[in-house]
């Protein structure tokens, strides 16, 4: 269900003050306006995604697409600087939630809910988002909207289509980048390294005790009859394994998700599967008993020894979301993490 977005009293004050400033100057200057000061870095020019993005100005009107880049904003301090944002039903904000709830929202069912019209009629002077569908960033560039697109996604959406070969280091590149341009860098950097810090404690826990059974396989669940989806060394999934001490058995598929078939993970044997779920779609019960009671997957070594562990999906993505993640795999595979 979407909401409209009404302004909020501090910003109506807001844009009150600014209309009133306008005329003074006007008034000031014998009724001519005159062009304002170009803010100190500004027009600054940034590299996203093999785009270059130019800003006029430090922004003040964020359009933020996706809990993600929401987190992300988040972490980079940038919240208060958020005119309209877009979570997708349902999807959990992690310690962003406070902050990002009580900003206007426009909560979506998917990325193909945002209208280049809707966003331009939002009037932000920069989007972030984790993509774009039927339009993309040039489409705003023409009406003068800069757009920046989270590191995860540079590649598109779908299966198989990252390109990232360290997405942990993506969010951190992101959120520094956030800040440069919201001009907030001491809060970004701070935030970066906390969560480099909480990484590092997982990692440390996992080198000091490893689990006994590594080999992983991660799989997608989207209900009880749908079919296994399975996640290369594209994704985040991946480096979370990694981290957490596990080896996944398709670290050699080059790719983010992608349909294997019952005989490919048979023959890969896990000895534990990770399976990765949306919760507000099927129940962590369901996405369990969709694996173990299969009967073409009763050979394999994590289903024979009830090694099935499940994480939700929304923790395993490109935003701050996944160092809670990480946190919650460690956790399960040997009462490590702190969350």
């Amino acid at each position: 269900m979407s909401h409209p977005v009404r302004p909020t009293a501090r910003r109506r004050a807001r844009h009150v003050l600014l209309a009133v400033a306008s005329v003074l100057t006007v008034a000031a200057c014998g009724g001519v306006a005159e062009p304002a000061p170009t803010a100190a870095g500004y027009p600054l020019t940034v590299d996203n995604c093999g785009r270059e993005v130019t800003i006029s100005a430090p922004p003040s009107r964020l359009y933020v697409i996706g809990g993600e880049a929401g987190t992300l904003v988040h972490a980079a301090g940038g919240v208060d600087r958020i005119s309209t944002f877009s979570p997708l039903i349902g999807e959990p904000l992690g310690a962003a939630a406070g902050p990002l709830g009580a900003t206007e929202q426009v909560p979506i069912q998917s990325s193909r809910d945002i209208s280049r019209e809707l966003i331009i009629n939002a009037m932000p002077d920069l989007v972030v988002s984790y993509g774009l569908n039927d339009f993309d960033p040039s489409d705003l560039a023409a009406a003068g909207i800069p757009t920046l697109i989270i590191s995860g996604y540079c590649g598109g959406f779908g299966a198989g289509q990252s390109e990232v070969d360290d997405p942990l280091a993506g969010v951190y590149a992101d959120i520094a980048l956030l800040g440069r341009v919201l001009e907030t860098e001491a809060e970004a950097s701070a935030a970066v390294a906390d969560l480099q810090a909480r990484v590092d404690a997982v990692r440390d826990a996992a080198e000091a005790a490893p689990p006994d059974e590594s080999t992983t396989a991660a799989v997608f669940v989207a209900g009880a009859d749908s079919p296994l989806g399975a996640y290369g060394r594209r994704s985040m999934i991946h480096q979370q394994l990694d981290y957490a001490g596990l080896s996944n058995v398709f670290e050699d598929t080059d790719e983010r998700l992608f349909e294997p078939n019952t005989e490919a993970l048979i023959d890969a044997a896990p000895e534990r599967i990770i399976v990765l779920y949306e919760p507000g779609d099927v129940t962590e019960q369901v996405v369990r008993d969709t694996i173990t009671s299969r009967p073409e997957l009763a050979g394999i070594p994590a289903v024979g020894a009830g090694e099935v562990l499940t994480l939700d999906f929304y923790h395993s993505g490109h935003g701050t979301l996944a160092v809670d993640g990480l946190e919650r795999l460690g956790e399960q595979i040997g009462g490590r993490g702190s969350s």
